[in-house]
């Protein structure tokens, strides 16, 4: 992205540039090395630019410790928000540009987390590759809080999650589906008799069970927490994981009763598990969440469209 121009005020002449190495330091974690490789320039290069900022603006933006940059000051918090909104302009601008010129050509980066991509997504993956081939679509699995970071500040176009991107007035959020729970147990597990029942196992007898769930912050954890510990419960999680195929791996080898979204339950590759249905730990949302102020490329909404229509048709 090439930026060269040049904002002038009564008190201030400052250069896009100076904006884009702040947003780049920013996002890439305060380290001016990599946001260097980044944008093909120097560290010394950036350092100048920040400095010529700074001396604009007659304030510090970064925190410092030596040399280091640390995090932003309150005037560096205060700008951020304006400087992802302007580059956010400004991908609008080119993507413009882009599908004026080619709108079946491109890069859709698609953040989400892991159960997502693994259990949801692969349908509508295979039938988006089929319509547009000459599309390169990647697919970033990170955890819900970072999804939204990533959205936020443009590293990602479109991002899928359930819990962090409605606590924010940046993104514009499209519901996706509603999932619940489900325990899983060995076939031969006293439980199993339950099986395809809903709330067939109350939660007094769950929490007397050692646990195998997900890690804190991933796919409704913290309200399976919340819920357990309101009714006065405090269950023995001897695991957690962040991939459901790994919580019915060791719930399969006996470790405990497992629980995950019931998108993840997988019959077909653990033929020894059965669930039972539970909404005890209440309904959950997964989002498709994009920038509120700027425009993603034509095949992005394409995508969008395909994940809408995914359990329409069902």
């Amino acid at each position: 992205m090439a930026i060269d121009v040049i904002i002038n005020q009564k008190h201030l002449q400052i250069q896009l540039k100076q904006l884009e190495t702040v947003w780049h330091t920013v996002v890439n974690g305060y380290n001016l090395s990599q946001a260097a490789e980044l944008l093909h320039t120097s560290q010394s290069s950036l350092s100048k630019q920040i400095s010529a900022l700074e001396n604009q603006l007659k304030a510090d933006v970064f925190t410092r410790q030596g040399k280091r940059l640390t995090g932003l000051t309150p005037i560096g918090k205060a700008l951020l928000p304006h400087i992802e909104a302007i580059f956010a302009e400004i991908r609008t601008i080119e993507n413009i540009s882009l599908d004026f010129n080619n709108a079946q050509e491109g890069t859709l980066i698609v953040a989400t987390t892991h159960t997502q991509a693994r259990y949801v997504l692969p349908t509508i993956v295979k039938t988006f590759r089929e319509k547009f081939s000459k599309v390169n679509l990647v697919l970033s699995q990170a955890d819900p809080e970072s999804i939204a970071k990533m959205v936020i500040r443009g590293q990602a176009d479109i991002g899928i999650a359930t819990e962090s991107l409605l606590n924010n007035n940046v993104l514009r959020c499209h519901r996706y589906y509603d999932w619940w729970h489900v325990v899983i147990v060995p076939k031969e597990h006293e439980l199993a008799k339950f099986a395809g029942v809903v709330d067939g196992v109350d939660l007094p007898t769950l929490a007397s069970y050692p646990i195998v769930t997900y890690h804190g912050g991933f796919t409704g954890r913290s309200a399976i927490d919340k819920t357990f510990g309101k009714a006065g419960f405090n269950p023995d999680v001897v695991l957690s994981a962040l991939d459901s195929d790994v919580i019915s791996t060791y719930v399969s080898a006996g470790l405990g009763v497992g629980i995950i979204a019931e998108m993840a339950y997988e019959p077909k590759h653990y033929p020894d598990l059965v669930a039972i249905p539970i909404t005890h730990f209440g309904r959950f949302t997964s989002w498709i969440a994009v920038r509120d102020d700027s425009d993603i490329r034509k095949f992005g909404q394409e995508f969008i469209k395909l994940c809408q229509n995914q359990f329409d048709k069902k």
